[in-house]
């Protein structure tokens, strides 16, 4: 009976200890949880640490879309290059009265950007063979989306940006904020023929 006893009181006082941890990394700030905030997050991370992305994700605060052109040889041998395309905007509409898009319509192309960008070093090259998987592959799925022809002319190089635009602030906040679309430009790239396989 005395070990039921001991057993039951040791899971209540750790029962309390854990919810006593829980509520001081909750609560808002005050003196008691500065001067232990150590032995508090000790005690949390990594195994408790409240993390409510899956909840509560932090809402857009910029929409990038991924842009294309292509330099193409025209029958005649000289190089052109074509206009801009919205490859992002291309996915979108696929998936706007779409009941069920594809997970490709949907998070290929914006999934394999933010890996490439985040691949890269401070001179705008990928970092390591990570980052250059990310640019194959990226360059691949461009391709795919271009095709080997286009405006009457083969493809030879491709070039991506990411259009930037912040977005605007609601009707009844006082916040201002700048919408101005930025662009950051990749470098041309060149296209092989398996790149279209």
């Amino acid at each position: 009976m005395t070990i039921i006893a001991l057993a039951v009181v040791g899971v209540a006082v750790a029962a309390i200890v854990h919810l006593t941890m829980l509520f001081l990394n909750n609560a808002p700030l005050n003196s008691f949880s500065q001067q232990h905030a150590a032995a508090i997050d000790k005690y949390l991370v990594p195994e408790f640490s409240q993390g409510w992305q899956l909840y509560a994700p932090n809402p857009k605060s910029v929409n990038t879309h991924v842009q294309a052109r292509a330099k193409v040889k025209m029958p005649s041998g000289s190089l052109t290059d074509t206009g801009w395309v919205d490859l992002t905007a291309m996915d979108d509409e696929r998936i706007v009265h779409n009941p069920l898009p594809s997970q490709a319509h949907q998070n290929e192309l914006h999934a394999v950007w933010n890996n490439y960008v985040d691949s890269l070093d401070n001179e705008g090259r990928p970092v390591g063979l990570f980052g250059k998987l990310m640019q194959q592959y990226l360059l691949r799925i461009v391709a795919h989306r271009l095709g080997p022809q286009v405006d009457g002319g083969t493809v030879q190089f491709i070039q991506l940006r990411s259009a930037d635009t912040p977005v605007g602030r609601p009707p009844w906040s006082l916040q201002q904020t700048d919408t101005q679309t930025s662009y950051v430009v990749q470098p041309w790239w060149a296209v092989k023929a398996e790149d279209f396989k």
